[in-house]
């Protein structure tokens, strides 16, 4: 079943320059986007080796390869008791 149209009045015409103004104006926002991005993930990278390099020393103090039952651990057991 068809439905009927929402006006019997035609479509308004689109002028030939208002493509181009909103063309150019989505292609500078998307740009924007782009080197936006592109700049938050060079300043993510950037930070990266700095926060590895923290974790690694406090991973080298832990690593004598014992088990440790802590606090935490010890009350997952206790919940996870049947």
């Amino acid at each position: 079943m068809r439905t009927p149209p929402r006006s019997d009045r035609p479509a308004a015409a689109v002028s030939a320059a208002a493509p181009s103004a909103t063309d150019s104006r989505r292609r500078r926002f998307l740009l924007t986007l782009g080197v936006g991005g592109a700049g938050a993930m060079a300043a993510t990278v950037a930070a990266l080796p700095a926060v590895a390099a923290v974790d690694a020393t406090t991973a080298e103090s832990d690593s004598d390869g014992k088990y440790r039952e802590t606090t935490h651990v010890r009350d997952y057991y206790r919940t996870a008791k049947l």
